[in-house]
């Protein structure tokens, strides 16, 4: 299947699922209490952060070691799912046993009832992660497609079921669970043939080695959470449930941006370590491509999202005009780290991915520290903003320290221009700023289709044809 086929389906299943997400948020913000739905967020909060531990950096390691023997390769997905299957277990059962002591260190109580369930949907989904991410490194995105598409639906309708009936945040816990069961399962049977490879054959493959970089994959992703995720815990701690509800829905609309960019990312984040050892030229370019696309999308979120969210949510979740579109700067200076560190993943076993994201972790706890609890939600977002700032830069530096490639900055400064002008506009107070924001779109599209006319000329160049033909 070709890059295009599978762009296509992952951006299927990103969208649907998304905007099942999207379309649950009016009815649960009306259905549940604003204290409810922002112990819910605290869950998923909970979630974010045990899911980062749970997976084990595996995702990773599978897309970051090159076998060439597909038996070998088969063998290494096989040890990942055995070893993530055990330590769900083992992590389950460890929670079950000291439930209580677990729930007295949290900020804000909660129900043992939810945490529990919370628990088994998490080994669950850690378990799914590794097969989704064989569908997509041998681009089965059809299939990846199809099982994502009937888990975000499957959950979405037992959610709406149950919280009609009135279970209200344990409805929800118990949707998750029903339809990662379901999809574990069906999951399960597709590739149990590939990857029942006997140990006679291939011994054990993750090595000492592998190890370590999982060691460095789970601490940066601690370190990340801290970054994104942590203000969660300060916001509930200082300010209380209610005003992380309001928080929570902001963010999901910020983060709107990023699922946009989610396609893109999955197909370019499971083969940019092959495309950067067989043809660095083309992985520039491809980078160079996925950035300026991402920050289109931001760009256009930015005009679109403080319209939608001032429509579907009522009233009490209306914060500060300013603070969506900053969340949406915070996403765009995420996709230049994100993409702009590939050296750091492939010299010294990830140490500096490690050594980054300790240092914006660091950052990021003290100014959550200090300027929640004075300014509340808008002191969250500020603390986000200026770590993600050092995090990128940081990021930048050391990777073409380490991996040099031949990036040309003053070929990104008319996105960027565009992009911050953008920005300011939806942020001051001036009128019509809606028709000068979609002239700065438009000149952006504009700049864009300069930049990459041979490889749209080439892209529209068979439905040209086709026309012609007809």
């Amino acid at each position: 299947m070709n890059g295009m086929k599978q762009i296509a389906y992952f951006g299927l299943s990103t969208l649907f699922l998304k905007v099942l997400g999207f379309a649950l948020l009016p009815i649960s913000t009306r259905i549940l209490s604003q204290a409810e739905f922002g112990e819910l967020n605290f869950l998923v909060s909970i979630s974010a952060v045990m899911s980062l531990l749970l997976c084990l950096g595996l995702p990773e390691l599978l897309f970051k070691q090159h076998i060439s023997d597909p038996q070998r390769k088969r063998a290494l997905f096989r040890d990942a799912l055995i070893l993530c299957g055990f330590l769900s277990c083992v992590f389950i059962f460890i929670l079950f046993y000291f439930i209580e002591p677990f729930s007295a260190l949290l900020p804000v109580p909660l129900n043992t009832i939810d945490i529990k369930l919370l628990a088994v949907n998490l080994a669950l989904s850690s378990v799914l992660s590794v097969l989704f991410c064989y569908f997509r490194y041998y681009e089965m995105a059809k299939q990846f497609c199809v099982l994502a598409i009937l888990q975000g639906a499957g959950q979405t309708l037992c959610t709406l079921i149950l919280l009609y009936l009135g279970y209200g945040v344990t409805g929800v816990m118990v949707s998750g669970v029903i339809s990662s069961t379901l999809v574990l399962l069906i999951a399960l049977s597709l590739v149990i043939n590939q990857l029942g490879i006997s140990f006679k054959y291939i011994a054990w493959n993750i090595t000492p080695k592998n190890c370590l970089f999982l060691l460095s994959i789970i601490v940066s992703s601690l370190f990340v959470y801290a970054n994104n995720g942590a203000e969660n815990w300060f916001i509930a701690a200082s300010v209380g449930k209610e005003k992380l509800a309001q928080y929570y829905v902001v963010l999901q609309f910020a983060l709107m941006t990023s699922f946009t960019f989610e396609p893109i990312r999955m197909w370019w984040f499971s083969r940019r370590f092959n495309e950067l050892t067989q043809n660095r030229t083309k992985y520039i370019f491809l980078c160079k491509l996925s950035l300026d696309i991402g920050i289109l999308l931001c760009a256009l979120m930015i005009i679109v999202t403080p319209h939608i969210f001032s429509i579907v949510l009522p009233h009490n979740y209306q914060l500060n005009t300013w603070l969506l579109p900053s969340l949406i700067v915070v996403v765009v200076l995420r996709h230049h780290s994100d993409l702009l560190n590939i050296g750091c993943y492939t010299q010294f076993n990830g140490l500096f991915v490690t050594v980054i994201n300790a240092i914006s972790a660091l950052i990021a706890l003290l100014l959550l520290g200090f300027l929640v609890p004075k300014f509340g939600v808008s002191g969250a977002v500020s603390a986000l903003a200026c770590a993600q700032l050092v995090k990128t830069g940081l990021f930048v530096a050391i990777s073409q320290k380490l991996e040099y490639l031949a990036f040309k900055v003053k070929s990104f400064v008319p996105s960027w221009v565009c992009f911050l002008l953008i920005y300011i506009l939806s942020i001051i107070d001036l009128a019509q700023y809606v028709l000068w924001q979609l002239v700065t779109f438009v000149g952006f599209l504009i700049v864009l289709f300069y930049k990459y006319k041979p490889l749209i000329s080439n892209a529209i160049k068979p439905f040209l044809r086709i026309r012609a033909h007809d």
